[in-house]
């Protein structure tokens, strides 16, 4: 997978996981319950976009320093 295509995935995850998530956010606000340890909120679903983010970021930094040495060797 090229890194275009990562950049592409990366840039298109986040408003999806924002819709897929925006009726549960509804559900847990309407609820009189208190939230339980399992509840996705919106601070942990924030929290968990920045962290797939930071693992995408991750992986393309691997990627590029795995493309620069092998060029770097090969050149």
């Amino acid at each position: 997978m090229s890194v275009r295509h990562l950049l592409t995935a990366a840039v298109s995850v986040p408003p999806a996981i924002a819709a897929l998530a925006t009726p549960a956010a509804a559900h847990v606000l309407t609820q009189p319950d208190p939230v339980s340890a399992y509840t996705l909120t919106t601070g942990r679903l924030w929290s968990l976009v920045a962290a797939l983010l930071g693992l995408t970021g991750v992986v393309i930094g691997g990627l590029a320093l795995a493309r620069s040495r092998r060029t770097e060797l090969s050149g």
